[in-house]
């Protein structure tokens, strides 16, 4: 369910957010970028992006329009099937967090 879902993406930005300092020298170490740049842009960007999707999945239920009394459109917003994702070099985190936050919302 929705509920689910969005618990579940907050619970992963927390979860980031309880190891920031962790994660910003992995990401640090990883591809050779200044920690300030991880820690005060990267990470931040990658916490918001999961809250962000949390609160869409909440807002979205689908709509129904009537076009006339004989004509209705429903639009459900359902998952299609398998995600996959290329990401740079220099956003690990970030890049997997626009790919991966939107692909469990769904």
């Amino acid at each position: 369910a929705a509920a689910h879902r969005s618990n579940l993406l907050l619970k992963i930005a927390d979860r980031i957010e309880a190891n920031i300092n962790h994660l910003a020298v992995v990401e640090t170490v990883d591809n050779g970028k200044a920690i300030r740049e991880t820690m005060a842009a990267d990470l931040p960007l990658v916490i918001d992006h999961f809250r962000y999707f949390a609160g869409c999945i909440r807002a979205d239920e689908g709509s129904i329009s009537e076009h006339d009394e004989h004509t209705v459109s429903i639009a459900l917003h359902e998952p299609l099937g398998v995600v996959g994702q290329i990401i740079p070099w220099n956003f690990p985190l970030l890049m997997a967090a626009w790919k991966i936050a939107p692909a469990l919302a769904a």
